[in-house]
């Protein structure tokens, strides 16, 4: 069979694959019903509505392109023919197969069997290729048309998929295999959506509420919702909407950093640095613990961030479960880190949690005349001094910075978040506060304290020798504060 005569046989067979029938697409994601929703958030939805129209047209198109594709477009091709032995006689491609695959002519990609596996992704070869060679040897068992979808590589190293509709054209004498030949069709963007369709799913099933955000204007479709999140106030702003179901649901406590967070710029690039970004927060509404993530959709063709996805997940389970945790480890932390008579932290936690760790500042200080104040009231009533300035150190503090008794009369400050003028008017305070304690059976006594200071950002363990050396200036008029920045 001369060259001429092949084409026209494969041109036959191809005009043959229109014998299967058409294909029917159902499964297409329904739009939403305004009637069922209230006016106010009719502009909203009928800009979802538009979105899914567009999502279900690709599908459509995808699909129907396909279909049409298998049963007999001409478009990328081969065929290879065999002897009644069934062995290979010649491979060939069409040139818009090459075209497909990125490839110049024929010097480019030669119409040999191995160019076609050349172009095979390389994990995924020896199983393709076996897959041919066991299509072949028993294509007796197999229908005319048989069909397989799989990932080609590019000349540029780019991946694509491909779905393939084969065609067996076998001897009328001896039914052994004369031609095999086929069609492809680059199904990429329907693979795509495909995929992109199956982790929208997902998606709605793992979050408790979840939406696909357009990063370009922060528009949305919400891909699952619950009571809660419907009593919001809708806004076509992904963000100014969440911001609403945390004014609406979210406990006060927790607002302030959720809309810290909620900041477009600080999603994306934390995105781009870690995958995602989340924070804990507490419903009074659902009475639930959730985590919130935002995590990246997909990427433009740029490589810019095209679409996020955000999703919140309950985690009130893990959350009772932690604290029941939390609450076992706090007991045994109350054991060795709460110092018995001051009942705030002691040197032992300072040595074990937090020597290393950085801070903003960090205060030495120590009660004026101490030993005097011992020997005029006793030592129980050193130890109330003890207690009562302990007591004023630790109310003066926030929750995240630490107080503590570095030993018989000192005590420690750390601040892990403080400017230097804030700082200083703490000083003061406790300076002036400090004139209200009194001892109970000894009113004429008063406590005066002197402070030493280190400011700047450092370690703990680098700060405490500055701080020493304030407290030492300090010392020499007592009742006063020295701070040293660094």
């Amino acid at each position: 069979m001369d060259s001429k005569s092949i084409a026209e046989s494969i041109d036959n067979g191809v005009g043959q694959f229109s014998a299967e029938a058409t294909i029917t697409v159902e499964d297409l994601i329904p739009l939403f019903d305004l009637s069922d929703y209230p006016e106010e958030q009719h502009e909203i939805l009928k800009e979802c509505n538009r979105r899914i129209d567009e999502a279900n047209s690709k599908y459509r198109v995808a699909r129907f392109r396909e279909d049409m594709f298998a049963k007999g477009l001409r478009a990328g091709m081969y065929f290879c023919t065999f002897d009644r032995d069934e062995n290979m006689l010649s491979f060939e491609f069409n040139d818009e197969t090459r075209k497909m695959l990125g490839y110049d002519g024929l010097e480019d990609l030669p119409n040999e069997f191995d160019s076609w596996v050349k172009t095979l992704v390389p994990e995924e070869r020896d199983a393709i290729v076996k897959l041919f060679w066991d299509s072949v040897r028993i294509h007796r068992d197999l229908p005319d048309i048989t069909h397989a979808t799989y990932r080609m590589q590019r000349k540029d190293g780019s991946i694509i998929w491909v779905t393939g509709a084969g065609r067996f054209i076998r001897r009328i004498d001896d039914g052994s295999l004369e031609i095999y030949m086929g069609c492809y069709l680059d199904i990429t963007a329907q693979q795509e959506l495909e995929e992109y369709l199956k982790i929208i799913e997902a998606v709605g099933k793992v979050f408790n509420f979840s939406m696909f955000i357009d990063v370009s204007d922060m528009s949305y479709r919400m891909i699952s919702t619950n009571e809660y999140v419907e009593k919001a106030p809708k806004d076509p702003d992904a963000l100014k909407f969440l911001k609403n179901n945390v004014d609406t649901t979210v406990a006060e406590s927790f607002r302030k950093g959720l809309y810290e967070w909620l900041n477009k710029d600080m999603i994306l690039a934390a995105i781009e640095e870690h995958g995602s970004t989340s924070m804990e927060f507490y419903s009074e509404g659902a009475h639930r613990w959730f985590n919130g993530i935002f995590m990246l959709g997909d990427r433009n063709e740029d490589g810019s961030i095209a679409h996020i996805v955000y999703g919140c997940l309950d985690n009130t389970d893990a959350k009772l479960q932690n604290l029941a945790q939390q609450k076992v480890i706090s007991e045994f932390e109350t054991e060795i880190y709460i110092d018995s008579l001051s009942q705030i932290r002691n040197r032992r936690f300072l040595d074990e949690k937090l020597i290393y760790e950085p801070c903003h500042a960090v205060v030495m200080s120590d009660i004026d005349r101490f030993k005097q104040i011992n020997d005029t009231v006793g030592h129980r009533g050193g130890d109330e001094a003890i207690r009562k300035v302990a007591e004023l150190m630790e109310q003066s503090v926030r929750k995240d910075d630490v107080v503590i008794r570095y030993g018989g009369d000192e005590f420690m400050m750390v601040f892990f978040d403080i400017t230097k003028e804030d700082l200083e008017h703490k000083l003061s305070y406790l300076r002036s506060a400090l004139q209200n304690i009194t001892i109970d059976e000894h009113p004429e006594v008063k406590i005066t304290m002197s402070f030493g200071a280190a400011y700047g950002t450092e370690l703990v363990n680098n700060m405490i020798g500055i701080a020493d050396k304030g407290l030492y200036e300090s010392k020499k008029t007592r009742d006063t504060y020295t701070v040293i920045e660094i």
